[in-house]
């Protein structure tokens, strides 16, 4: 049996609290992401595939079966791109933060959330969600501030429909306003929320082809829209000398 085949995992209320408690105690600590994320998944990952079947592009890359993450790989070529490109931006996000494409598959290796490549349509869409997570930071602007992070949960969930999003969205925006004391967090968020929404539906893009477009081209065509009330707020906590902070490591 495959994941195509597998009945849905049930919802379990209670290791999904354990994990959201834990990442109230430490945000940074991404192994309680993929946790909650495992716990609230449900029937949420069927209906992605179907989505995913239903869509032309969507097809596509489940026929072609194309795997993003050895692309991502590939520094040496992406430090070669042009400045402005998608790829050349992504290189250089990862460099500045002292990432790596293979952080995230450790990370979700850690939290025992990986299994063999079993053929399934549902392994393929998880594994592709999964790698292209730094790039929709690229793609949208946000940064890896917490608050950043928080963004683009709530830019992805109406992409993915992936729970845990909306639910570290909601709850990580309340914990900013309130720890920051900064007006516009909340505004922030919800314009993410709505640019998600708005936006080309990202996770069927051809993403291995689109690394050599202009980056800001690529966001009109994609109708990415800038994150104003995010670097509206992050200016401001500069300004007051109340700098969102950074996360040490790995984060989402």
């Amino acid at each position: 049996m495959n994941l195509d085949t597998a009945p849905p995992t049930p919802v379990q209320p209670l290791k999904a609290l354990k994990a959201l408690l834990a990442l109230r105690h430490d945000p940074q600590d991404t192994r309680q992401v993929f946790l909650l994320t495992e716990a609230l998944r449900g029937r949420s990952p069927l209906k992605l595939r179907e989505r995913f079947r239903a869509d032309a592009q969507g097809r596509e890359r489940l026929a072609e079966r194309r795997s993003l993450l050895p692309t991502l790989r590939r520094t040496e070529w992406l430090a070669t791109l042009p400045s402005g490109t998608l790829g050349r931006t992504y290189h250089d996000f990862l460099a500045e933060q002292n990432l790596s494409a293979q952080g995230l598959v450790d990370v979700a290796k850690s939290a025992g959330m990986t299994q063999p490549d079993d053929g399934s349509d549902r392994h393929y869409i998880g594994c592709r969600l999964r790698d292209m997570h730094d790039l929709f930071h690229v793609l949208t602007g946000y940064g890896r501030d917490e608050l950043g992070e928080v963004c683009v949960l709530a830019f992805s969930y109406p992409q993915q429909h992936t729970r845990s999003f909306a639910v570290i969205a909601f709850f990580g925006a309340l914990a900013l306003r309130r720890r920051q004391r900064i007006p516009g967090v909340l505004g922030a968020v919800w314009q993410a929320w709505r640019q998600g929404r708005a936006a080309s539906w990202l996770v069927v893009q051809p993403l291995e082809s689109l690394l050599e477009r202009d980056l800001l081209a690529l966001r009109r065509e994609l109708n990415i829209a800038p994150p104003t009330r995010y670097l509206a707020v992050t200016d401001q906590a500069r300004a007051l000398g109340r700098a969102i902070p950074q996360p040490p490591g790995r984060t989402v």
